[in-house]
């Protein structure tokens, strides 16, 4: 085996720190350890990190804020589309479970004046039944 190259089993030697536990500490014996923590929460990086972004470029936290403001503006349009959405749907269900409830009731009547008061009895029931319970089902499902 040549110098410098170890064998493939043999564990590579690494450099460590010394453990400051180890040591004996000068102010009679105890470690004193001091943290230092920061904590930012929002969509734009913190105050500081924008200052840090400058040394990269001038106009970097100008860019970082353009494309903050470009995504806000679509991500409201979306909602907004997608609000007027549901609402168009909802409107639209409740125009043909109208026109269903409505049809139902003229088939039930003519089937009672044909003489059939049990087929008409079932239809107005059935009808009735399914719309309110369409109504409470969606009620429940609302948080």
């Amino acid at each position: 085996m040549r110098a410098g190259r170890r064998s493939r089993n043999s564990p590579a030697k690494v450099a460590t720190a010394p453990d400051p536990t180890k040591q004996p500490a000068p102010n009679g014996g105890h470690v004193v350890v001091h943290t230092h923590e920061e904590h930012w929460e929002g969509p734009l990086p913190s105050p500081k990190t924008m200052r840090e972004y400058r040394d990269f470029g001038t106009d970097w936290p100008e860019r970082i804020m353009a494309q903050w403001e470009t995504e806000s503006a679509h991500r409201r349009s979306y909602e907004t589309w997608a609000l007027r959405a549901t609402i168009a749907r909802d409107l639209l269900g409740q125009i043909f479970a109208g026109a269903f409830a409505l049809s139902a009731l003229y088939v039930a009547t003519i089937a009672f004046r044909e003489g059939y008061p049990a087929v008409a009895a079932t239809i107005v029931g059935g009808t009735i039944i399914s719309v309110v319970g369409a109504f409470l089902y969606q009620r429940n499902k609302k948080p």
